[in-house]
């Protein structure tokens, strides 16, 4: 059977990580790993983890025991989740090589225990698929993702200035705000980041997560990435998981979460989509009208 590694980062939410893997992943119907990335670590929040998960901890003195299930991998600094699901990726490169990355927050309620099962089937019988998501549906009961592609001016400086000209309606019309409700099995830009698979071979030569971005756009970011290496991302809404969106950003101040947002997406479209400096001038310039009213 192909061997699945599922990583999930943690940042000073010891009690939910824990309750996550004691009570959601355990339950899967396919054998994994679990590492837990242990963002800012401290000797408390290692113990914590460990200690309710009767978890190994991972330091350089250890000897890996592989035949555990449940690792900690602590991080001096916080890493945020680009780098972070990064670190835990390397560890699995060279402890496991693992078939399959499940890359999951610890905000989630996982309805069906066959989830990671079956979307590893959507990759063994999709080759062009290098991602796959299952349906993300919020505590509001909206599907949160996927998502197709947006230029730069369009969602970066059209979508903001349109909220004065149209209606609700036609505004999340003209911007596909409910892309997601209406969306279909099969390829899409990206899924959401909050529960996805990879298959490892591909993470790794597309070249992981981009670790420039602390927060956000990290999907949209992997999207392109994989796309270079001749791959997509594939929704398979007949399976799905609960995220109980913002536990983990909420411990930010809104301004700060928007400005890793913002400065995340113009990163994306700097780097990856070549847009041209007046329209990411723009950009900026509508970022910060914005941010004045948060």
């Amino acid at each position: 059977m192909p061997s699945l590694s599922i990583i999930v980062i943690n940042y000073k939410m010891e009690a939910l990580t824990v309750s996550y893997v004691r009570d959601e992943l355990s339950r899967l119907t396919v054998p994994h790993k679990t590492i837990i990335v242990n963002n800012a670590a401290t000797e408390e929040s290692n113990a914590a983890l460990c200690n309710g998960l009767n978890a190994m901890l991972v330091d350089d003195q250890n000897n890996i025991d592989t035949m555990q299930n449940v690792f900690v991998l602590p991080a001096t600094d916080n890493l945020g989740f680009a780098r972070g699901n990064n670190f835990g990726a390397e560890f699995c490169r060279k402890t496991f090589a693992s078939d399959y990355l499940l890359f999951s927050n610890n905000d989630i309620k996982i309805p069906s225990p066959a989830v990671a099962a079956k979307l590893m089937e959507v990759l063994e019988a999709n080759p062009e698929a290098g991602v796959v998501g299952p349906k993300v549906v919020g505590l509001d009961g909206v599907e949160q993702g996927p998502f197709p592609y947006e230029s730069c001016w369009e969602r970066e400086v059209w979508r903001h200035w349109a909220t004065f000209l149209y209606s609700k309606q036609k505004h999340a019309q003209r911007f596909h705000l409910n892309y997601g409700q209406q969306a279909k099995e099969g390829f899409h830009h990206h899924v959401h980041g909050s529960f996805f698979m990879v298959r490892a071979t591909d993470f790794y030569a597309c070249g992981m997560m981009d670790p420039n971005t602390f927060l956000y756009a990290e999907e949209k970011i992997l999207a392109e990435r994989m796309k270079a290496i001749g791959k997509k991302m594939y929704y398979y809404p007949q399976v799905s998981v609960i995220h109980a969106h913002g536990a983990t950003t909420n411990r930010y101040s809104r301004r700060r979460g928007y400005d890793w947002q913002a400065e995340s997406n113009l990163y994306y479209y700097r780097t990856y989509c070549h847009t041209t400096l007046p329209i990411l001038l723009l950009a900026r310039i509508t970022h910060a009208l914005v941010r004045l009213r948060i």
